[in-house]
């Protein structure tokens, strides 16, 4: 596995979500119960999708692969969120089914041995002397391990170091990139979506 140490920067309680992982749906979607900083206490069963990535979905090739993938990297765990709005929803971090538009960052100990990074937009490894913690970016993770597309349909400011790393892993044909011609999961939802439309449009045989 690959992982992205990345440095989101210091944020106010207005800015970002604590959140603790309690099930993962697919390869971009998640519950989780999130702190309330001004109440004192946890929200339960809160629904969040990651802002610029789009995995496969389910009833596709490797959707279950990204679940799992995804699964691994943040069940159970805590996580730094940072809300995310679109021009397409208003500037408002909620999505059309009610999930809030994200990106995730998981803070945790990186021990010593051998490690496989993604920094920068370059790829590399090295040897870990001592132990310590390392701030991930989820979202570089799930792209550039090949479990994930970055979504074309928005622009955003770290669009060329998401590319790079998607480029990357099509490059050694990691995860999803196996396939010749994966498809992309917001083709493969406008397919099955027209192809419902098709059929019920056809005339029923008596």
């Amino acid at each position: 596995m690959i992982i992205v140490p990345d440095d989101p920067g210091p944020a106010g309680p207005d800015e970002m979500l604590k959140a603790a992982v309690r099930e993962v749906f697919d390869g971009d979607g998640f519950l989780a119960n999130v702190w309330h900083p001004y109440r004192q206490a946890w929200v339960e069963c809160v629904s969040f999708r990651f802002a610029f990535i789009d995995a496969p979905e389910m009833g596709q090739p490797f959707g279950p692969e990204a679940r799992d993938f995804l699964l691994g990297l943040i069940a159970n765990k805590e996580l730094r969120l940072d809300p995310v709005g679109k021009e397409s929803t208003g500037y408002r971090p909620i999505d059309p089914y009610k999930r809030i538009l994200c990106m995730a960052f998981l803070t945790e100990q990186m021990d010593v041995g051998t490690v496989d990074y993604y920094h920068a937009g370059k790829r590399g490894g090295g040897s870990v002397k001592r132990a310590r913690p390392v701030t991930r970016n989820i979202e570089l993770e799930m792209i550039v391990n090949g479990w994930a597309w970055v979504t074309e349909q928005y622009a955003f400011d770290r669009e060329a170091e998401y590319f790079a790393a998607q480029d990357d892993a099509r490059r050694d044909r990691r995860g999803l990139w196996a396939m010749d011609n994966p498809e992309p999961p917001w083709l493969f939802k406008h397919r099955q979506k027209r192809g419902r439309r098709d059929s019920e449009g056809q005339p029923r045989l008596i």
